[in-house]
């Protein structure tokens, strides 16, 4: 008879989220980062999308974030920041993380909390032996939003996405703001140059982006 103890350790595994990627490039779209890297045993974050009907499952791990941070996956038209959907994670060292949807100004972050509410499911956040894991599922649908809202997101089934991926601490204690990712050197964004769709029956929705040429990979 296997030990109650042993039960437990094996179903906490097993209930951990790990990005998926033998697959890249055939049934979910990748970004791996910095370019060139194979794994988890050498990619310092690792993003992958798949669709589930109308929903864009994301899954992200990065070990350049910690307890206390938060990260965000931009979409942006015109691969600038700035009126920019945002998927993101935040990882207080206290108290439950959790996975939202907010939008870029050119120099703000606002949270979109009745989009987070109706439009995320199964979000998750975890940090394990010093990575972070999170995800969720999107819906892809934002007709149910109120008209501002709606207004500040962009319809990710449609159009064609460069992606950001940003980090940045968080405030200590209540307050848990989020505060300004880095401007320059290893903590600035990375943005993919190439473009990417996101509906359920378009080719490049698979797109594996670590497959890019060196130097297709920039800090904005």
């Amino acid at each position: 008879m296997i030990p109650i103890s042993l039960l437990i350790l094996i179903s906490h595994v097993a209930s951990l989220h790990v990005t998926h990627i033998s697959d890249c490039g055939t049934a979910r779209g990748c970004w791996k980062l910095p370019n060139g890297c194979k794994d988890a045993s050498d990619c310092q974050t690792m993003l992958t999308w798949k669709h589930e009907r109308r929903h864009l499952i994301i899954e992200i791990e990065s070990k350049l974030v910690k307890s206390d941070m938060w990260l965000g996956i931009g979409f942006s038209k015109d691969a600038l920041m700035g009126n920019d959907t945002v998927f993101e994670c935040q990882f207080p060292a206290s108290g439950s993380g959790g996975v939202y949807l907010s939008h870029n100004t050119a120099k703000r972050n606002i949270v979109l909390k009745t989009a987070s509410e109706l439009l995320i499911r199964d979000g998750y956040t975890e940090v394990v032996d010093g990575k972070a894991m999170c995800g969720g599922e999107w819906i892809l649908d934002n007709i149910h939003l109120d008209t501002e809202e709606r207004t500040l997101m962009h319809v990710i089934s449609s159009g064609q996405y460069n992606l950001f991926f940003a980090y940045g601490p968080m405030e200590k204690g209540a307050s848990g703001e989020k505060r300004m990712h880095g401007m320059s050197g290893k903590e600035a964004p990375w943005r993919s140059q190439e473009q990417v769709r996101f509906c359920q029956r378009c080719s490049s929705s698979f797109a594996n982006l670590d497959a890019v040429t060196t130097g297709d990979f920039s800090k904005q």
